[in-house]
């Protein structure tokens, strides 16, 4: 990237107008660079642009980090630090940063995991027991269940129509669609309602809603836009709990692995029931609900992009710790995270680009200080 075109998009950045591409390219840019390109960027900026963003830049730097505890950084010339700042504004929050890593073995060019980032695709299983490779099969119709058809789209996408409104007493069939870890995947379901799946999840449906509602069951995270029925309430059931909704967005993260089970609204309203305890939210809220317990505990104000933020591209993480951000990785690159001792402490905001190739994903893991090995097979061990 030019100097020209980084002070550009710094400036957009900064101003909050940088769109999702230009940032995606940031931080493209933020992980691709070494030490040599950081120089030759500094050494290339002009005064008047210094000046400029100097300023800023470590106004933003300072909202983002004055709460945490930053370890040693490279020795920098006070001169011309607006470029290092710029950096650690896009990505370099909380314990994401350039530090002095004296007695690190680990040498990113000399690992590999044979590893690429998560895809398109997933696993559609038809009420007759075929199961269809999505990502492998053509464009167009792929099943007629019914007066149901199942079609895919040129988008790559599934979408359900059917040819009549279904009658009580009608034979429902159900679909299940699947990801595996390293995809994700979007269906459009015979109401209209539209599901991303992300990594390892899975969500099984009627190919047509008869009756009072609209039911599905879910495991790992989906996001929901839910097309308004009043008649039909829609419900999402888990094993634990239930979701129940009239037309809304929402997110439900519910992997196995995660000691909570998260609902996150961001338009509408919808009922969180645990067993014999129920919770209504409303947007900007979350619900958690623990394994095993009717106990619902509500947030009332979250950062509902976080939530979300899989869908859009990148992992969004605010005061996680190692082993949440290893479980989300682990799940997007399909690759196998294990600990040798005690698990380090530390805790790191900010986000990562999901469309990082495993040189990039790997500088950043360096970056921010997390020592590590590479196994055979896709293993990753986290060393103290």
């Amino acid at each position: 990237m030019e100097i020209k075109e980084l002070a550009v998009l710094s400036k957009k950045y900064l101003a909050g107008e940088a769109s999702e591409a230009e940032i995606a390219r940031l931080l493209h840019w933020y992980n691709a660079y070494d030490e040599q390109a950081l120089t030759a960027h500094i050494a290339a900026a002009d005064d008047e642009t210094e000046a400029i963003l100097e300023q800023r830049m470590l106004q933003r730097l300072h909202a983002v980090t004055s709460p945490v505890r930053v370890r040693k950084m490279y020795s920098l010339q006070h001169s011309k630090w607006w470029a290092a700042a710029a950096v650690l504004a896009l990505l370099a929050v909380g314990s994401i940063y350039f530090w002095q890593q004296e007695n690190n073995n680990t040498i990113v060019k000399n690992l590999s995991l044979h590893i690429k980032p998560g895809r398109d695709q997933a696993i559609l299983t038809l009420a007759d027991g075929r199961e269809v490779n999505l990502d492998s099969t053509a464009n167009g119709l792929l099943s007629l269940q019914g007066s149901t058809k199942v079609n895919k789209t040129a988008a790559g996408q599934i979408v359900y129509d059917h040819n009549s409104a279904g009658e009580p007493g009608t034979a429902i069939s159900y679909n299940t669609l699947r990801t595996p870890r390293g995809g994700q995947f979007k269906v459009t379901l015979p109401d209209g309602t539209q599901v991303w799946l992300n990594a390892a999840s899975s969500i099984t449906y009627p190919t047509l809603f008869t009756g009072s509602e609209r039911a599905v069951t879910i495991t790992g995270e989906a996001y929901f836009e839910v097309a308004q029925s009043a008649k039909q309430p829609f419900y999402v059931k888990l094993k634990d709990m239930e979701v129940m909704v009239l037309g809304t967005h929402f997110n439900i993260n519910a992997y196995t692995d995660e000691s909570t089970i998260n609902t996150t609204l961001l338009e509408g309203a919808v009922l969180v029931k645990a067993g014999s305890k129920a919770q209504h939210i409303t947007p900007g809220q979350q619900t958690r609900v623990k394994r095993g317990s009717e106990d619902i505990a509500l947030l009332k104000q979250v950062d509902v992009t976080q939530a979300v933020a899989w869908k859009n591209g990148v992992f969004a993480f605010d005061n996680a710790d190692i082993p949440t951000v290893m479980r989300q990785l682990a799940r997007w690159y399909n690759i196998e995270v294990k600990y040798t001792d005690k698990v380090p402490p530390e805790t790191f905001n900010g986000e990562i680009g999901r469309s990082l190739n495993e040189e990039e994903l790997l500088k950043v893991l360096t970056k921010a200080g997390i020592h590590f090995k590479i196994e055979e097979g896709k293993r990753i061990v986290i060393l103290p």
